[in-house]
């Protein structure tokens, strides 16, 4: 549980010091009551710090929680649709629902107040009626109307009381039902009359000349609040102004009776649908008490259903029109949870396709990780995501071509290694030791392995064979005509005389002959190479030789440079070649060159060309120095010309010195 940080900290040291201090505290107090308030205060501190620890806690409980939750990116699509599309729908939903509760709770309200007060009216104007005509009457004739008018009155107003009252004298029908004083207060407001025996609509109506007034109470039934409110729902009103529940709330349908009082009540519609739910809301109302002449606000019950109530409001309006209005309603109540629906089946399905494009490319780099470059991610689909999952298949096929051509490349490497080692060893070693004579060679590839050779090897006598050349191209292929021409010169040797008194020249020839006409036959005519072929007798200090087709090598004789000349065209390309040789005296201090077209051919940034006189200048610079450091003196010269180490092409160069 590292992580929700539970480790016992100072905190936790302090806070047991003082779980110890208080326990500690408490013993003493038995002794001590004077500790009482010390040991209090301990106390209160380890629950402060107690109920921090435990705060910090569970935050870092919560934390943990969410980021472990939170880690799937399905999770977090799912926190953001929930708290940008399921909350806030859900919460508006709720205020709306809300808010037409609240809007059908005062219009309900409003309506059987409407209700009352028509009622009332009608009565009020009833009463004037009744005024008229006994204003017009004698006393004694009065009592005959009032009864008569009663009779009629009683068919619209079921247990209807009168009481008219003129030039002092009262008249009431049913005889003694309103008798005695009525509350002063009858008449000045509108509000139902409380008496012991009920509650009444009353109508007072009063002549402005004289003291003279008639009064009319209907009692408030079942009968009269379902004429009232037909269909509207329950109301319910007791004679002490107060619910049926006492709480101002009506209790189901049903036979009523709670202590002799009159609750006037209607049914509760049947649903129409489902979501039909019964709404309910107090209403206030003002009720006059027969006994105090008091006004007091009472609040009576209304249960009824939204269905009801709309076709309460519209039945004024048709039923064509309410019909038109609830067919909008549901068509929007439809189209609404239809879009809710789609939104759904939307949200699930970009959710579902992102987040499993995510997880593939998850699990797609744990096989990378792992070094598996095969596994492929499964993709369907042509958007973004898709595309991105097409382009983690393309870099992981792309990486696993790399390493195979990177495992060829090693492969290849070792075996150019190989034929590196094979190469350098057809090399000569060391030079040949010849009185009078100092003699180097050095090839430097430009690749791996080089198509240029030389060769020095002793023959009887004090007789020394030099061969050099240049075979075309580069790489493998040029390094294996290398390798065959070399072999070829070097199986040529013994037409060489034995005997010095014997001339080379015509040996020399028909060695490169041979060698021609054997490089032909073994190797495809692009395959050509030249050919610097020499025999040097230590005796006399003649070089015999043939060159087919090399760069002239260079005489460097007492600070002149001169080329030698060329004795045919190179080998391997024409089978049938002829070649001559030529004769060269050294004398001491003779120095010879020969070079491959790697020393002259390379350039600089500007496209110019070595060339041979910057390489006359350079040996004419070097020529006294060693074989080796006048070799390397000139390559490095070349290799500064052109700016960079990379070798254009292979560079070989062949030093003999006469002492």
């Amino acid at each position: 549980m590292r992580f929700l940080g539970l480790g016992f900290g100072k905190s936790e040291k302090a806070l047991a010091a003082m779980v110890a201090a208080t326990a500690v505290l408490a013993l003493l107090e038995t002794a001590l009551p004077s500790l009482r308030s010390l040991r209090q205060f301990a106390l209160a501190l380890v629950l402060i710090l107690g109920g921090l620890l435990a705060m910090i806690r569970l935050g870092r409980l919560g934390a943990w929680l969410i980021r472990r939750f939170l880690w799937r990116v399905r999770h977090r699509m799912v926190a953001v649709f929930f708290f940008v599309g399921a909350l806030p729908i859900s919460f508006g939903t709720l205020v709306a629902t809300w808010g037409v509760a609240l809007m059908l709770g005062p219009i309900t309200g409003y309506m059987v107040t409407a209700h009352f007060l028509r009622h009332s009216d009608r009565i009020e104007a009833v009463a004037e009626s009744l005024m008229w005509q006994l204003r017009n009457q004698a006393q004694p004739d009065r009592p005959a109307t009032v009864a008569s008018f009663h009779r009629h009155a009683e068919e619209r107003f079921p247990g209807v009381l009168i009481q008219a009252e003129f030039d002092g004298v009262r008249v009431s029908y049913p005889e003694g039902s309103l008798a005695g004083e009525m509350p002063s207060r009858l008449g000045e407001e509108w509000a139902m009359l409380r008496r012991s025996d009920g509650l009444f609509l009353t109508a007072a109506v009063k002549d402005g000349q004289n003291d003279d007034r008639v009064v009319l109470a209907v009692p408030v039934t079942e009968q009269v609040v379902q004429d009232l409110m037909p269909g509207l729902g329950i109301l319910s009103l007791s004679a002490e102004g107060r619910g049926q529940d006492g709480g101002g709330w009506p209790a189901e349908p049903g036979p009523v009776v709670e202590g002799g009082a009159q609750i006037a009540r209607s049914g509760v519609p049947p649903p129409r649908h489902p979501f039909d739910w019964v709404v309910r809301w107090p209403i206030q109302a003002r009720i006059l008490d027969w006994n105090t002449n008091e006004v007091e606000t009472a609040t009576y019950a209304l249960l009824t259903r939204a269905s009801a109530l709309w076709t309460t409001i519209f039945s004024p309006q048709g039923p064509e029109t309410f019909r038109f209005f609830a067919i909008i309603g549901y068509l929007l109540l439809a189209t609404f949870g239809a879009s809710l629906l789609v939104s759904l089946v939307i949200a699930t399905s970009l959710t579902r396709t992102m987040t499993r494009a995510v997880n593939d490319l998850y699990v797609g780099t744990q096989h990378v990780n792992k070094g598996d470059f095969s596994y492929r991610i499964p993709v369907s689909g042509s958007d973004q995501v898709s595309d991105l999952s097409r382009s983690f298949n393309t870099m992981t096929r792309s990486i696993e071509g790399l390493i195979e051509e990177s495992k060829r490349r090693q492969q290849l490497e070792a075996e150019l290694e190989i034929a590196r080692e094979v190469q350098s060893r057809l090399f000569p070693a060391t030079p040949p030791e010849l009185e009078g004579l100092e003699l180097l060679g050095i090839c430097r590839p430009a690749r791996s392995v080089s198509g240029d050779f030389f060769d020095y090897v002793s023959l009887d006598g004090g007789r020394l064979a030099i061969s050099f050349g240049d075979v075309s191209g580069k790489g493998i292929s040029a390094a294996l005509v290398m390798a065959s021409l070399h072999s070829i010169v070097r199986a040529q040797l013994s037409l060489l005389p034995s005997d010095q008194s014997q001339p080379l020249e015509g040996s020399a020839a028909r060695l490169v002959e041979r060698a021609n006409r054997q490089l032909c036959e073994n190797t495809s005519p692009e395959k050509f190479s030249t050919l610097f072929f020499g025999a040097y007798d230590a005796l006399t200090g003649t070089l015999t030789y043939a060159n087919a087709g090399h760069l002239p090598p260079l005489l460097l004789r007492n600070g002149s440079v001169q080329p030698l000349e060329i004795n045919g065209m190179i080998v391997g390309a024409f089978p049938f070649a002829k070649y001559t040789a030529s004769n060269l005296s050294l004398v001491p201090g003779d120095i010879l060159i020969a070079y491959t077209d790697g020393i002259t051919e390379p350039e600089n940034a500007d496209g110019q060309e070595f060339g041979e006189d910057r390489l006359r200048t350079a040996l004419a610079r070097s020529a006294q120095q060693p074989p080796r450091e006048c070799i390397e003196s000139v390559m490095d010269e070349v290799i500064g010309w052109t700016g960079n180490s990379t070798l254009q092409d292979d560079m070989t160069m062949l030093v003999v010195k006469k002492r």
